[in-house]
């Protein structure tokens, strides 16, 4: 329509249309243009902006505008009023670390008087020194500065509006099993005892320090594919390595010791009750950027061993994976805090009475939160869930791999327990022919050969690569520069006989080094080093943790790991050496026995 048109139908005339249009034309405080929202009768555009502070004889209630005013005329005075009410780093130095209005006033007040305003000038003038306006201003903060207003709530409303409604949304709707898997850890609400027996046998139950969940879900379908229970203080690479293990390998039920605890008809895991998930493996691998999370050999296995992409977010963000912050939930409120020893979700939690001798007296140990837990997440899979409409995650999986949907499972030549915990390094061949010393590797302040290496003196000086398993250091495979397999090297010694990982062989000789324990070629290390805990448990939580730990640790490896192939291997490199010393001793029997006949004879004659 042309303006005569307007003009005639609706009665406006030029001015006011042109009015409207510039009206629309404005911006409001968001800088997006107002359009037709300007045409609402009556609403303002623009703040109100006054031009002069009011004076000591300014009629009563005449101050509009004028804090405004102050703020815009004195800009280090909204500085100081900003920086102080956000505990901001700046030259104003704030005790309370959420300083209240009465403080936040008193402040404002002094820095009025620094600045030279006298006392019948705004806001010196006015019956409560701006103290209203003050209030105001501060409240519209929130607006304007919305991720500082909520970190004055606590740091989990700072995160929330941190790493919320910025940007693109950039997770679309996954669907696929396998397709995105979240990995992260949780500290469980709940303490827990353990039982040891010190030195003089009597027997002693202490308190441990609270341990670590590890689970492993699948986006998808809210399946729980793994965990893994740290009873470390912290966990480590070798906890992570071992979840995504478990998440891997198939499922076996517990042998259940509790009285009353059991699996129902529909606890399970997807790996034992669907076989097309049986060594499943997934495409997308979240987790957040801890330590632990980004050791490299974590990151090697994930990408050369499971062949998946690696999503890491920030440290701490739980909001960035959703769906396993929400079962660790569940199974607090489902599980762990119903326990006599549960310590709540918080200090001041009600449910929180005494965990600690709760712990103690009904020796709650981590044998028992291991069962617990085994039931509580087999139990989880098999229970209808809201966000799988009504359906269990166990029922979706299936339903979805009965559409067609693929899973790529691990291939059978990477199944060996080993290929989750293998590294590979370099070493040098030690010996010495011409003082007799056989060739052996050093690994870790331990020496390790076979048959085969003891009569090779050829290769002493020579690199050998050794692809090491983590898990059990027992048994080494070493290979040649030009990749013929050397076979198995085995730890000459004690080192030999108990299972143990790369964590406690480190822990050991850091304690030998330090002269804290000692041990000769005839003591078994791993038992030195749990005597050694055993007797530390009765001072502190940590060492309570570690044994519990080992102790753990080796009844696991003791299930996964054969003997009889290690001990054959020992018994190879002993009887080699043994050898020598009965022949050795043999022949000194034989000149022992021509000594007694000719002793024997000259007593005779």
């Amino acid at each position: 329509m042309v303006t005569p048109d307007i003009e005639l139908q609706f009665g406006f005339g030029r001015r006011h249309i042109y009015r409207f249009v510039k009206r629309c034309l404005e911006k409001d405080e968001f800088e997006m243009i107002m359009g037709y929202r300007a045409l609402i009768p009556y609403k303002r555009l623009k703040n109100y902006h006054r031009n002069s502070f009011p004076m000591a004889d300014t009629a009563k209630g005449n101050f509009s505008g004028a804090f405004n005013l102050l703020i815009d005329t004195y800009p280090s005075l909204r500085e100081m009023i900003i920086n102080s009410y956000f505990n901001r780093n700046s030259k104003y130095k704030v005790n309370d670390p959420i300083i209240n209005i009465k403080h936040l006033h008193k402040k404002f007040v002094n820095e009025c008087r620094c600045l030279g305003i006298k006392t019948n000038e705004y806001p010196l003038n006015t019956k409560t020194l701006a103290k209203k306006s003050l209030e105001r201003f501060v409240k519209s903060l929130s607006k304007s500065h919305f991720i500082d207003f909520a970190k004055r709530n606590g740091d989990q409303a700072f995160m929330i509006a941190k790493n919320t409604g910025i940007g693109n949304k950039n997770n679309p709707m996954t669907i696929r099993p396998l397709e995105r898997v979240e990995f992260d850890g949780h500290r469980i609400d709940t303490s827990i005892a353990i039982i040891f027996k010190t030195p003089e046998g009597d027997e002693i139950v202490e308190v441990m320090n609270r341990i670590w969940l590890l689970a492993i879900i699948d986006v998808a379908t809210r399946t729980v594919l793994g965990y893994h229970l740290c009873l470390n203080k912290e966990y480590s690479s070798d906890d992570v390595l071992m979840c995504i293990r478990n998440a891997i390998i198939p499922w076996n039920p517990k042998k259940l010791t509790i009285e009353g605890l059991k699996y129902s008809p529909i606890a399970n895991f997807v790996s034992s009750a669907i076989p097309e998930a049986s060594y499943g493996i997934w495409d997308e691998f979240c987790y957040d950027n801890a330590k632990a999370n980004l050791a490299k050999i974590v990151q090697n296995k994930l990408v050369d061993l499971i062949g998946c992409s690696i999503n890491a977010g920030p440290v701490a963000i739980p909001i960035r994976r959703p769906i396993i912050e929400r079962f660790f939930r569940s199974l607090e409120q489902n599980g762990f805090h119903r326990l006599p020893s549960t310590t709540g979700s918080h200090p001041k939690d009600p449910k929180r009475k005494k965990p600690e001798d709760n712990a103690v007296k009904y020796r709650i140990s981590a044998e028992h939160l291991e069962e617990l837990t085994d039931v509580l997440i087999a139990e989880y899979n098999g229970t209808p869930h809201e966000g799988n409409n009504n359906l269990s995650p166990l029922e979706v999986f299936q339903q979805r791999i009965d559409r067609g949907m693929t899973i790529t499972q691990l291939s059978k030549e990477r199944r060996n327990e080993m290929n989750f915990f293998s590294l590979t390094v370099t070493r040098k061949v030690k010996g010495h022919d011409k003082e007799g010393r056989r060739p052996f590797v050093y690994y870790e302040g331990v020496k390790y050969s076979n048959e085969v290496l003891f009569r090779s003196p050829q290769l002493i000086n020579k690199s050998l690569e050794l692809l090491i398993n983590t898990d059990d250091l027992r048994v080494i495979k070493a290979f040649l520069a030009d990749g013929s397999e050397l076979g198995n090297l085995t730890a000459i010694g004690k080192w030999g006989l108990s299972p143990h990982n790369l964590r406690t062989r480190k822990a050991i000789n850091k304690l030998k080094n330090n002269k804290m324990i000692h041990f000769n070629q005839y003591e078994d290390p791993i038992s030195v080093y749990q005597k050694y805990l055993e007797r530390e448990s009765l001072k502190n939580k940590t060492s309570r943790n570690k044994l519990a730990n080992l102790n753990k640790d080796q009844k696991s490896r003791e299930k996964r790991y054969p003997t009889k192939t290690i001990e054959n291997d020992t018994k190879n490199i002993d009887n080699l050496q043994q050898s020598k010393l009965e022949q050795h001793k043999k022949q000194n029997n034989d000149e022992q026995q021509v000594d007694k006949r000719i002793l024997k004879k000259t007593i005779i004659l």
